[in-house]
């Protein structure tokens, strides 16, 4: 591994700290996470609910159910 030195404001290493300690790893670990996270690009919002898929009850077509939020129906 290479090592490299960056300057970063204190507030930032006071959060990156905190992160360290609650996941219980080497500051330097948390720091290569946070890195790889941000230049992997966003992360979409169906792989993130993905394990939470089917977990929820109700109905599926609420979308192109008819009469759905008509008056009616309330």
């Amino acid at each position: 591994m290479k090592m490299i030195t960056a300057k970063i404001p204190d507030s930032l290493n006071d959060k990156l700290r905190k992160a360290a300690a609650l996941k219980k790893e080497h500051f330097s670990e948390t720091i290569r996470r946070a890195l790889t996270r941000e230049l992997e690009g966003p992360v979409d919002f169906a792989s993130l609910a993905a394990p939470y898929r089917g977990m929820f009850r109700g109905p599926a077509d609420l979308s192109v159910r008819e009469g759905y939020g008509s008056p009616d129906s309330r």
